[in-house]
């Protein structure tokens, strides 16, 4: 299951993974290979606690990546 999923199933997070229409950009940060990163947008309704909780929920999936 790929990040995105992973965050929309567990944690109710709406967000976006992929190059994002900047391949180049990506190749550069040397993130095209591992498919590029996660987006959030933050909007004018959300809460620090939406961001914290956001923060929280991906170093929780990277570190259940990592094993």
């Amino acid at each position: 299951m790929n990040t995105e999923k992973i965050l929309e199933a567990n944690y109710n997070i709406a967000c976006r993974t992929g190059l994002h229409c900047a391949p180049l950009g990506h190749e550069q940060l040397g993130t095209a290979k591992i498919h590029g990163s996660v987006r959030f947008a933050i909007g004018p309704f959300n809460t620090e606690e939406d961001i914290q909780t956001a923060i929280q929920a991906v170093k929780e999936v990277a570190q259940s990546q990592k094993k």
